[in-house]
């Protein structure tokens, strides 16, 4: 089986270190931080086989762009796919809880 490789966005990746940002700042947790954008990127990483086995977003706007939720503790990862080649591209990584539809 063929695997495809990642690649994260600019965004996605300062999404990333926002999160543990915010996690240290706001409850001085930088252990949890860490724990959270491990699991985040773990999650990311699963991607390589089988990333279509995760469905479209519901919102149609987004769906038509092929954009594809994953979720991890309390955030969203995005991201789309390209069969050839074969590329998942990390969009963003969100708080679940956001309007992540209108900044998307």
């Amino acid at each position: 089986m063929d695997e495809y490789s990642i690649k994260i966005s600019d965004l996605a990746k300062q999404d990333i270190r926002d999160i543990a940002a915010h996690i240290t700042q706001e409850f001085q947790e930088p252990g949890i931080a860490e724990k959270t954008t491990d699991a985040i990127l773990d999650a990311i990483f699963t991607l390589e086989a089988m990333p279509d086995r995760i469905g479209l977003v519901k919102e149609e706007r987004l769906a038509a762009k092929g954009i594809r939720p994953i979720y991890v503790k309390n955030y969203t990862v995005f991201f789309r796919l390209e069969k050839s080649p074969r590329v998942v591209e990390i969009v963003r990584v969100l708080y679940s809880r956001r309007d992540w539809a209108s900044i998307l």
